[in-house]
Order: C-alpha cells, then sequence, then structure tokens
C-alpha cells in the first residue's frame, strides 16, 4: 500500500529458461508491478541579473500517482551451424497510470506579488509498446569475412485524459486586481512507430589491415493529437472544443546511410577509420486546425576515427571522435500552445532543423606492477544547429492568439536552432594501494566547462558553467569478512552569463560518504553507510544533513545460500532532498518530500 511522502511498490516476476540441445536456448520472463507515489516539491527561482532583475518565481507541486506495469520478454538463441547463428528478442508492455495533481505558482518583482496561478488536474493514461530485435551473424570460411544483420522495430500507444482547473490571479497595485477561473479537458493520443536495419560486412585484407562495408536504414513515424474541450460557464460538461489549443501532428524522419571503414591491428597499434555519408529527410504534416506541411532534405558527411596504441607495458595512448545528428522530438516540433502552467506557456516549432553534433576526447593511461595508475583525459563535444529556448517574457497582457493570453510576468518558449554550443570536459584521478591498512587510494579532479547559447526577450546570450570537481576514494578489502570503502568530493559550481559577466552564481556541494560490512561468527552480518551532505554559498536556508542507514543480519544454510536481515533507513531522522539547478537565465532550489525513517525485514536466498 502506500504510505504518506514514499513510493510504495509492489511487484512479482517469473523467469524461464530451457535448452533444446546444443543449439537453441529459450529464455522468457513476465513481471508485474504496481507502484504508489507521493511528490510534494517546493521550488524557489530567481533570475540572472542580465534576464530579468529583480524578478523571482515560486511553486509548489503535489503529485498523487498509481501505476501498474506488465512486462514480457523473450529470448531466442539458436545456433544455425557452427558458422551462423539467429538471436531473436520480442518484447510486450502494458501500462495503467492515474494522476492527480496540484500546483501554485508565484512571480515576484522586487518582491511584490505580480501573478499567480493554482491547478488542479486529474488525469489517466493507458499505453503500450511492442518491440522486437533480431540479429544474424555469419562467418565465412574465409578468416576475417563476416556478414552481420540486424533489424529492429518498435511501436507505442498511449492514450490519456486529463481534466485541469485553472484560477489566475493578476496583481494591480494602482487598480483592482484581476481573477479568472476557467476548466479544460485534454484528450491525447499518441503513436509511435520506428524501424532501423543495420548491415555489417567485413573483409580481410592482410594481417593487419580489415576492410568494413555497412549499410544503415533508420525511419520514426510518429502522431501526437491533441482535443482540448472547455467547460460552458457553470457547467461539469465539456462540449466545447477550443480549436487554438487543439491539433493532430504527424513527423516522419527517414534517414538512410552507407559507411566504408578500414581497420588497422597491430602489437601497438589499433586503429579505426569510417567514412559515412547520410541522408536523411524530416516531413512534418499538420492536419488539425488547418492544414500545413514542412519537408527538409538533408546530406551530411559523419567521420569517425579510433585509435589506442600502446607505447610500452606501463603506457598506452587512446583517441576517439565520432560526428551523430539527431532529429527535433514531436513535440519540440507540434506548434500548439501547451498551457499546463499559465505562468510559462510553451509551443514547438515545425521549421527546427536536425542537430549535428561532433564528439571527441583523448585517453592517457599508465599503469605500473605495483598497482600504481594515473588516467588524464580531455573531451569536448561541438553542437551545430543547437536546439535551444527562445524565451519572451511578457510585460503587458498580450493575447497570443484566441484564448490563449500571456499575462503580464508571464514566459513563452519555443525552441530553435542556434549555433555556438560547446562544452570541455578534463579529468586527473591517480591510483595506488597503501598496504598499511590494505586499501586502494584513488584521488582525482574533474573540470568542465559548457557554454550554452540561448535567446530571451530577443537578445542572444551565451550561458557559461563551470564545474570543479576534486574527489577522494579509499577502498579496502581487509579480507572476506570485512570490507569498507570511504570517499569525499567537493563540486565547486559558477554559472554567469555573456551579457552580464560581472553577475555570477558561485556555490559549492560537499559530500562525504563511509561504507562498512563485516561478518562475524555464526554468519551474523552487520552493513552500515553513513552519509553527509552540506552546502557552501548558497542563500536559501538549506542545511547540512547526515543519512546513516545500518543493517543486521544472519547467514544459514549450506555455503550461507539464504540470509535473514534487518534493516534501518535514517537512523539520525536528518534526511533531506534539496537539488540546485542551473539553466541558461535562472537558477532553481528544489526541495522535495523524502523517506521518513522505516525498518525494513528481508529474506534473500542465492542460487549458485
Amino acid at each position: 500500500g502506500s504510505m504518506d511522502g514514499l513510493t510504495s511498490t509492489n511487484g512479482m516476476g517469473l523467469n524461464y529458461v530451457d535448452q533444446w540441445g546444443k543449439k537453441l536456448k529459450i529464455t522468457s520472463s513476465y513481471f508485474f508491478n504496481k507502484s504508489d507515489n507521493q511528490t510534494l516539491q517546493q521550488t524557489n527561482r530567481n533570475y540572472l541579473d542580465a534576464a530579468l532583475a529583480g524578478m523571482s518565481y515560486e511553486e509548489y507541486k503535489e503529485n498523487y500517482l498509481t501505476n501498474w506495469n506488465h512486462r514480457f520478454n523473450f529470448k531466442l538463441d539458436y545456433q544455425i551451424n557452427e558458422r551462423s547463428s539467429l538471436l531473436f528478442r520480442p518484447s510486450l508492455s502494458f501500462q495503467n497510470m492515474d494522476s492527480n495533481n496540484s500546483l501554485q505558482g508565484t512571480n515576484k518583482t522586487d518582491g511584490a506579488l505580480s501573478n499567480e496561478t493554482s491547478t488542479t488536474a486529474v488525469g489517466e493514461n493507458k499505453a503500450y509498446n511492442l518491440g522486437a530485435d533480431l540479429l544474424f551473424r555469419h562467418r565465412f570460411t574465409k578468416p576475417g569475412r563476416t556478414l552481420s544483420w540486424m533489424l529492429s522495430g518498435r511501436m507505442s500507444n498511449t492514450d490519456g485524459s486529463n481534466r485541469s482547473d485553472f484560477t489566475d490571479l493578476l496583481y494591480n497595485p494602482l487598480e483592482q486586481n484581476i481573477s479568472e477561473e476557467y476548466s479544460q479537458l485534454k484528450s491525447n493520443n499518441k503513436k509511435q512507430y520506428s524501424f532501423r536495419s543495420n548491415l555489417t560486412f567485413t573483409e580481410k585484407i592482410s594481417d593487419e589491415l580489415q576492410l568494413q562495408l555497412g549499410y544503415k536504414l533508420n525511419y520514426s513515424d510518429s502522431e501526437n493529437g491533441q482535443k482540448i474541450f472547455v467547460s460552458r460557464p457553470d457547467e461539469e460538461s465539456y462540449e466545447q472544443l477550443d480549436e487554438n489549443l487543439s491539433s493532430m501532428y504527424r513527423s516522419d524522419y527517414l534517414t538512410q546511410s552507407g559507411n566504408v571503414g578500414i581497420r588497422y591491428q597491430s602489437d601497438r597499434w589499433n586503429a579505426m577509420l569510417r567514412l559515412e555519408t547520410q541522408w536523411a529527410n524530416l516531413k512534418g504534416d499538420l492536419t488539425y486546425p488547418q492544414s500545413e506541411q514542412h519537408s527538409r532534405s538533408y546530406f551530411s558527411v559523419l567521420p569517425s576515427l579510433m585509435f589506442h596504441y600502446i607505447l610500452d607495458q606501463t603506457n598506452s595512448l587512446q583517441f576517439r571522435y565520432r560526428s551523430i545528428t539527431s532529429s527535433p522530438s514531436i513535440t519540440d516540433l507540434q506548434s500548439v500552445v501547451n498551457n499546463s502552467n499559465p505562468l510559462f506557456l510553451f509551443a514547438g516549432n515545425p521549421y527546427l532543423d536536425q542537430e549535428l553534433s561532433h564528439i571527441a576526447n583523448l585517453r592517457y593511461i599508465h599503469t605500473t606492477k605495483s598497482g600504481h595508475t594515473f588516467i588524464a583525459m580531455l573531451g569536448t563535444t561541438y553542437k551545430q544547429k543547437y536546439i535551444g529556448d527562445s524565451t519572451f517574457v511578457a510585460n503587458e497582457n498580450i493575447e497570443l492568439m484566441p484564448s490563449v493570453t500571456l499575462n503580464k510576468g508571464a514566459q513563452f518558449t519555443r525552441p530553435i536552432n542556434l549555433n555556438g554550443y560547446y562544452s570541455l570536459q578534463s579529468m586527473l584521478t591517480y591510483g595506488f594501494p597503501l598496504d598499511l591498512i590494505r586499501s586502494n587510494i584513488n584521488v582525482s579532479v574533474a573540470a568542465n566547462y559548457t557554454n550554452t547559447p540561448t535567446v530571451f526577450n530577443g537578445v542572444t546570450s551565451d550561458t557559461r558553467e563551470l564545474n570543479l570537481i576534486p574527489k577522494i576514494i579509499i577502498g579496502s578489502n581487509i579480507n572476506k569478512n570485512i570490507d569498507f570503502t570511504a570517499s569525499y568530493s567537493a563540486a565547486i559550481n559558477n554559472i554567469f552569463s555573456s551579457s552580464d559577466e560581472a553577475t555570477s552564481n558561485d556555490y559549492i556541494t560537499h559530500t562525504a560518504s563511509v561504507k562498512l560490512g563485516c561478518m562475524f561468527f555464526w554468519g551474523l552480518t552487520l552493513r552500515s553507510t553513513f552519509n553527509y551532505v552540506g552546502y557552501t554559498g548558497l542563500d536559501t536556508g538549506t542545511e547540512d544533513y547526515c543519512l546513516w542507514n545500518l543493517s543486521l543480519g544472519k547467514k544459514f544454510l549450506k555455503n550461507n545460500a539464504a540470509e535473514i536481515k534487518l534493516e534501518t533507513f535514517d537512523v539520525l531522522k536528518q534526511n533531506r532532498n534539496f537539488t540546485h539547478r542551473l539553466e541558461s537565465n535562472y537558477c532553481d532550489y528544489i526541495s522535495s518530500n523524502v523517506l521518513e525513517p522505516y525498518m525494513m525485514l528481508s529474506l534473500t536466498y542465492t542460487i549458485r
């Protein structure tokens, strides 16, 4: 059953394995799960001065969710002969979900109330997912000549309905405050079909060279239909269709690519160079409330490179580079307005292009026979036509379309393609044994930098985030009966905007943990985990806290195959759930409900 502020899960599973001779093996499984979730969440949002000086947003949400899941999996592994094999994996899942949610959001300007919204919603969703993977592999009599063919298909359908009641309040210090109440019934249907095929052929050219040829085909068809009905004044019936918030949209994305690669392998070198040419077509078809079609074709050359070089017995160098494309989601393409939170309206953009990413990383590894290890890593990601956000904040009430009004202080966001996104990642780590306490010590420091372009009130700027994370871990396995791990890390975060580099947001998150496991005489066991989380530089009333979990158990039966144990969670009653999230123009301080102290008795039996 459900418990206040907790997640309750009840489930059962069945597995079946059958092997017919040496050539055919069948594995099947069924899993049922029912869960009840209650989430209480408080969000405080502060905007950067470069975006909205003096503006803040507060939000309180309560979400109640009951979810039923049924999952079926099947696996057939067939060894046709000594050179050919077939692997078939179908799957099927069903899901029913009931929800009851409420939200209260408030905008403030220099601490004074600007506008407020209160929303309650009750909904239900039914969904199924059907998929199958087929893999055929064959080795020819000539060494190095192989053929593999992969086929994969997916189909999903989601039907849902949601009834929402809204109360909007606009504060006016000079005139009377304006209040508006209304209700909506949303009917939503999402369908998606996808198909993938990958054909790969390899041919040995010499003892050191191998040729690889491939062809890929990916196709996805997505449909999203949404109908919004509004109730008449003082009536419970929902008969009037709101055409401005309703739409029927379909998206087709087809990619075909051919690739040729060459692999070189010797005693010290392992390298792979591949060149892929890709043709893609993205179609969007809006059939309601009006007819509108969009179609764009893309041609891309996508190189990739990998090499691994062994300098000597203790030193090696590895480099990887690849380029990939990704299409916008159907939600990003659908232009209908989402008004689930009237203070933050969202609509898609049917003119979005696909995104092209370039990813590279270099890694150096040094190891010694005495157990000392040094690793240095440097990586980067660059995105062309990055799908970012363009946000507009209303200075006065604006009618976006009939029945859709953007009140003063509210925001309207839609995705657009932007250039200028890049990120840098680096890490140094050194590990060595400490014989004094029979432990391994690992010391590391990671540094990450991200530049994210964004548009706010028509002005393009870059949000830059820098993270520095030093960490130390001491791990030990003194003997088979005692082991422990201790660690500490400090995440140092800095974020600022290119439009106002003088204003930045800096804070540090401290995390320390200790884990201990012991087994005594008569099979008695003790396990303990202790975690400390603290913050520096956050002026939000957050408190440092400690989380201590403890368990006592008894192992029995042959080879200690069974164990009964009593676990106690949050012994000190200090558990917190706090997140600090940094976005392009604001930072969020999010607090939510957590598990209260509880005890659990469990019995475990291991089949060896």
